[in-house]
C-alpha cells in the first residue's frame, strides 16, 4: 500500500469534515468585505504593471531595482479572464490565500500529525493578518503558497527521493524569488531543513546537491545588480529598526492583524499573549515529545529570514513586515501544536479553544472589514467629480496618487498637475529649496485657473514642510474641505 493511501486511511470522517470546513472557513472570511477597503497606491502600482506591454513586463525580469516581476504577467492573464474590477483582482489573491491554508495543512500532516495540522491550518485560515493580504492586489499570498509548496516538496524528496519532488523544490523556489526578491532568503531555510531532516534517505544527497547548484542559474540575471547593493551603504527610504523591533512588529501583525494600531486597552495584550503562549506551549510539547528536528526546522523557518534581513538592513534598511509574510505559517504551526497539545490533555476543551480562537481572531477580522484603513480615494474622487467645474485644476500631492484617482474616475482628469517636490536635502540635513522655489513652481502651475482642487495624501513623502498647501492658504481662498481616511480634498478659489 502506498504512503499516500496509508495516510488517507488514517483520517476519520469527522477529521475529514474538519479539514473541509477549515478550507471553507478560509474562503468565507476572505470573501467577506473583499472590496470593502479602497485601493492604495501599491495596489494601483500592481494593476498598472500588469497592463504594461508584454515586452516591457518581460524586461522587468532583469531590470535593475525591479521587484516581483513574475506576478505582473500572472495578474495580466487573470485580468484577461475576469476584468480589472477591485473585486476581480483581489479574488486572485484570495485564491492563493485559501490554497496556502491547504498547503500548510499538508505540510504539518507530514511533519507532525492530523490534529496539529488541523489546528495550524485553522489559525492560518482565521488570521486577520493573512486575511488582510488575501484581500490585496499584491503577491503577498502567492509567495507563501510557493514557499509552502517548496517545503512540502522538500519534505517528500528527503524521505523518498524522486525527480518530480526535487523539480518542484527548484521551480517553486525560483518562482518565489522572481515574485519577491527577499524570498531568496528561503534558500538558507531549505538548506537547514535538508540538513536537519531526521529521516533523510541516503540517496537524497544527490538530489539536494544538484537542486542547490541549480538554484544559482535562474538567480544569475539578478545578481548583476543585487550583489553590489548588498555590499554598499545605501539610502532606502525604509525606517531603521533594531532586530527586536522587527520581531515585535512581526509578532504584532501575526497575532493582532494590520489594525493593531487602532486597538487600545488590555484586549490587544491578551490576544497577543494568548497566541504567543500557544506557540510556546507548542515549542515545549515538541521538545517533550523529542521532535527536536521538527522543532528546530519550524524555528529556523521563523527566525533565519528575519536575522538575514536584519543583517542586510545594517547597510540600508529594507524591513517591512509583509516582506516576510511567508514566515508567518511557521508561527501558526507552532501555535497549532500548542492547541493540539491542550486538546490532547483536555479533550473536553475543544469547544472553549475553538471559541477563543474564533473570538480573538474575529476581533481583528471585524475591524479590518468595517473600519476604513486604506486611503478612501474612491470617496474623494466621487466628491470631486460631483463638484468640480471642467476648467478647474486638479492638483496632486503626492503626484503618484493621480493614478489611484484615475482608476476610480469615470471621465478624464484633465486638467491636472503634479505639485512640486520640496524634500531635497543637503548633506547637513538642511533643505535645498525653500518657499521661493515653491512660489515659482505653483505660480506657473496655477496660472490661468480660478479654481484648484488639491488632493492631499502621504504628503510627508513629497513635501514634509507642507509648503504647497501653505502657499495656497496664503494666496487663495479655501472654499471647501473634505477629509477621508488617508486623503483630504481642498478646494481653493482666487
Amino acid at each position: 500500500m502506498s504512503e499516500r493511501h496509508q495516510i488517507a486511511r488514517g483520517i476519520s470522517p469527522p477529521l475529514r469534515a474538519a479539514r473541509t470546513a477549515i478550507v471553507g472557513i478560509a474562503f468565507w472570511v476572505r470573501i467577506v468585505a473583499l472590496d470593502g477597503q479602497g485601493l492604495w497606491r501599491d495596489e494601483v502600482d500592481q494593476w498598472r504593471f500588469a497592463l504594461q506591454p508584454w515586452g516591457e513586463m518581460l524586461r522587468n525580469f532583469i531590470r535593475e531595482g525591479w521587484n516581483g516581476a513574475l506576478y505582473s504577467p500572472l495578474l495580466r492573464l487573470w485580468i484577461a479572464l475576469t476584468g480589472d474590477s477591485v473585486l476581480a483582482m483581489r479574488y486572485f489573491s484570495l485564491l492563493w490565500g485559501v490554497l496556502g491554508v491547504a498547503l500548510l495543512y499538508g505540510l504539518l500532516k507530514r511533519l507532525l500529525d492530523e490534529r496539529a495540522a488541523l489546528w495550524g491550518a485553522l489559525l492560518m485560515a482565521l488570521s486577520p493578518y493573512m486575511v488582510w493580504y488575501a484581500q490585496e492586489i499584491k503577491m503577498y499570498t502567492w509567495v507563501p503558497c510557493l514557499v509552502l509548496l517548496s517545503l512540502y516538496a522538500l519534505e517528500r524528496a528527503c524521505r523518498r527521493p524522486a525527480r518530480r519532488w526535487w523539480a518542484t523544490v527548484l521551480v517553486a523556489t525560483t518562482l518565489a524569488f522572481y515574485s519577491h526578491l527577499l524570498a531568496a532568503l528561503l534558500i538558507p531555510v531549505e538548506v537547514l531543513w535538508f540538513w536537519l531532516h531526521p529521516r533523510r534517505h541516503r540517496r537524497a544527497w544527490q538530489g539536494g546537491a544538484l537542486t542547490l547548484a541549480l538554484f544559482t542559474l535562474p538567480y544569475l540575471p539578478l545578481l548583476r545588480w543585487i550583489a553590489p547593493l548588498l555590499l554598499m551603504k545605501r539610502e532606502t527610504g525604509f525606517p531603521a529598526y533594531s532586530l527586536g523591533q522587527m520581531a515585535a512588529i512581526l509578532f504584532g501583525g501575526w497575532t493582532l492583524g494590520v489594525s493593531q494600531g487602532l486597538n487600545g486597552g488590555p484586549l490587544p495584550f491578551y490576544i497577543a499573549a494568548f497566541f504567543g503562549a500557544l506557540a510556546l506551549v507548542g515549542t515545549a510539547a515538541l521538545a517533550w515529545r523529542r521532535h527536536f528536528a521538527v522543532l528546530a526546522r519550524l524555528w529556523l523557518w521563523l527566525l533565519t529570514p528575519l536575522l538575514l534581513l536584519w543583517l542586510i538592513s545594517l547597510r540600508g534598511p529594507l524591513f517591512t513586515d509583509r516582506y516576510l509574510i511567508w514566515t508567518a505559517p511557521a508561527f501558526y504551526a507552532l501555535a497549532g501544536v500548542g492547541l493540539a497539545t491542550v486538546h490532547r490533555f483536555r479533550r473536553w476543551s475543544i469547544v472553549i479553544l475553538l471559541l477563543n480562537v474564533a473570538f480573538l481572531n474575529g476581533i481583528g477580522l471585524c475591524r479590518q472589514a468595517t473600519i476604513p484603513i486604506k486611503p478612501q480615494f474612491q470617496l474623494a474622487e466621487r466628491y470631486i467629480e460631483a463638484h468640480r467645474a471642467p476648467d478647474e485644476l486638479l492638483l496632486f500631492q503626492i503626484p503618484y496618487n493621480h493614478y489611484v484617482v484615475d482608476y476610480y474616475a469615470k471621465k478624464p482628469l484633465d486638467p491636472w498637475a503634479e505639485a512640486p517636490f520640496s524634500n531635497w536635502k543637503l548633506p547637513d540635513g538642511s533643505y535645498r529649496v525653500d518657499m521661493a522655489y515653491v512660489d515659482e513652481k505653483m505660480a506657473s502651475l496655477t496660472a490661468g485657473y480660478d479654481g484648484v482642487w488639491l488632493v492631499y495624501s502621504e504628503v510627508a513623502l513629497w513635501d514634509e514642510r507642507e509648503l504647497v498647501k501653505s502657499w495656497l492658504d496664503a494666496r487663495w481662498q479655501l472654499r471647501d474641505q473634505q477629509d477621508y481616511v488617508g486623503v483630504s480634498v481642498y478646494y481653493y478659489r482666487r
